[in-house]
């Protein structure tokens, strides 16, 4: 349970699916003694777990509405008045106390307990916030994703060993199930259990696979991963248990098998320690975990496949490196960068720069009247201006890339570098003019020069749309908006403002090229073909 790295690392930002998936292992806790126990008072105790548990968010009616109807069947189940009682008893007071906490811990009940409840199932299955999600290398609004979208994210970034032991796990309580069902409750099977622990791997398997039944069925608003469905990780884990104990247990019936047990906890055990170098080895950046079903190695190919840092820890790291770039005492000027819209003013960082210490937070700062010191980009810069100073990789896979307008702050060769490109662009094709800017086509690339640099004229960023003479080569929404759209700052060179981008390697027809201001709105657009 602790080494999902995932969880892990949502763990210490994330204040909402880490502490509903505790919750709700804790809830199966006391389930898990209401079946062993079989008395009122343990069926109260799970009552009062299960109404936090929807208290907390209302997906926990999943394993309240499980226990109910595993009540409601023992109650169909049972011979005779007094057992029958019985089982009505324990439905009354598991459905009473988990009502009576639930009212009482939810103040947004107490004016219409029943149309309230129902307003929160109904935003659950509805959501109004809604983003576009990054899937398969394809981008798709959260309300309607494709029907693999949650089963897909589960099996790419789980550990392997865990993925393996939870999925025998389902595996070996349906022998146990079936064998049950078979011979009767109190018959031993192949692989067997008491009633109370069956029924528990039952409502565990339950709990695990009727939210992603229902998310396959309903496709409700979905985003950032499995982040919102974290809470099935626990009833998979204990499934996983479940494998081990059949293991064991069949280990237990033979000679031949003996090995079998101490085969399989050592394979565990050796799983488990290949995922804590794993995390180890991408710290900080644990909730970008991907397993080896999907390809780690190949450069930028996760990043164009999925999404990555949602919730945007790089910034840390990033402001760690600027403030040790400039002398203690100094001021430092930042623009945010971001694909593929212009974050432009402090949102991309000022819900992060809290995390800094007061000082180091003083000395950041946003000032458009001047040239920044520094560019912060969520994606590769490689084919941009300004030069590269520092990249955060996550694969090889880049979430954030820090970079600079002054070259001065770079090495002399890659001055001289700029400077050649300049002199090369201006003697190049001239394609357009506007605003005092001349872009130029300079063999696989496109640069743009403004001859007198203002001070603070690198704060506005440049929108590339490139219209691919095939258009069957992308998709409807790229063949109306364009491709490769890409947000390029520039470079101050010898008094001249310098911008250049690395144009795509499919054949152009034409280009838009559109300076945004950092309030985001369009000082010049020009269009021109190749």
């Amino acid at each position: 349970f602790l080494l999902s790295p995932r969880l892990y690392a949502h763990s210490f930002f994330n204040s909402k699916d880490p502490a509903f998936a505790s919750a709700f292992v804790m809830a199966l806790l006391f389930a898990s003694r209401a079946f062993d126990k079989d008395s009122l008072g343990a069926y109260q105790q799970c009552g009062m777990a299960a109404g936090l548990l929807v208290h907390l968010r209302i997906m926990g009616v999943v394993l309240f509405a499980v226990v109910l109807a595993f009540s409601a069947w023992a109650w169909f189940r049972a011979e005779g008045n007094a057992a029958r009682r019985r089982a009505a008893a324990t439905i009354g007071v598991f459905a009473l106390w988990g009502g009576v906490v639930l009212f009482i811990s939810l103040p947004y009940l107490w004016g219409d307990p029943i149309g309230r409840l129902a307003e929160m199932v109904a935003v659950l299955a509805d959501h109004p916030t809604f983003f576009n999600e990054l899937f398969r290398g394809g981008i798709f609004p959260s309300v309607t994703l494709p029907w693999d979208y949650l089963p897909r994210w589960f099996a790419i970034s789980q550990p392997p060993v865990t993925l393996l032991l939870g999925l025998l796990g389902l595996g070996t309580l349906g022998l146990a199930a079936g064998g049950v069902f078979r011979r009767g409750a109190g018959a031993k099977a192949g692989v067997a259990w008491g009633a109370a622990e069956l029924r528990f791997g039952v409502l565990l398997a339950a709990c695990f696979a009727l939210p992603l039944v229902a998310f396959v069925l309903l496709r409700p608003n979905t985003y950032n991963g499995w982040r919102h469905f974290y809470f099935l990780h626990g009833p998979f884990c204990l499934l996983a248990t479940f494998a081990l104990m059949g293991l064991r247990q069949l280990s237990a019936q033979g000679l031949r098998r003996r090995w079998l047990g101490g085969a399989a906890v050592a394979l565990t055990a050796a799983g488990l320690g290949v995922v804590v170098v794993q995390m180890a080895q991408i710290h900080p950046h644990q909730y970008l975990y991907f397993n080896f079903f999907v390809d780690r190695k190949t450069p930028e190919r996760l990043r164009a496949r999925y999404a990555m840092d949602y919730w945007e820890m790089r910034w840390r790291q990033s402001y760690e490196y600027v403030l040790r770039q400039a002398p203690s005492a100094s001021a430092i000027n930042l623009k945010s960068l971001a694909m593929p819209i212009e974050i432009g003013t402090w949102w991309g960082h000022g819900r992060h720069v809290e995390i800094l210490p007061a000082p180091a937070r003083a000395r950041l700062t946003y000032d458009p009247t001047r040239d920044p010191d520094f560019y912060l980009g969520n994606f590769p810069l490689d084919d941009y201006f300004p030069p590269v100073l520092h990249q955060i990789k996550v694969y090889n896979n880049t979430i954030m890339t820090v970079a600079t307008p002054n070259l001065a702050r770079v090495d002399p060769a890659v001055a001289d570098e700029y400077r050649a490109l300049l002199r090369a662009a201006t003697a190049g094709e001239l394609v357009a003019r506007a605003y005092g800017y001349e872009v130029y086509q300079h063999g696989s690339r496109l640069a743009w020069v403004k001859e007198a640099c203002e001070p603070g004229e690198l704060w506005r960023s440049f929108r590339l749309a490139f219209y691919p003479v095939d258009a069957s080569r992308v998709s409807p929404h790229r063949q109306r908006q364009g491709n490769n759209i890409k947000l390029i700052s520039g470079v101050r060179v010898d008094g001249k403002c310098l911008g250049a981008a690395q144009l795509p390697e499919y054949a152009v027809s034409r280009v838009r090229l559109r300076q945004r201001s950092d309030e985001g709105g369009a000082l010049w657009e020009v269009e021109f073909h190749l």
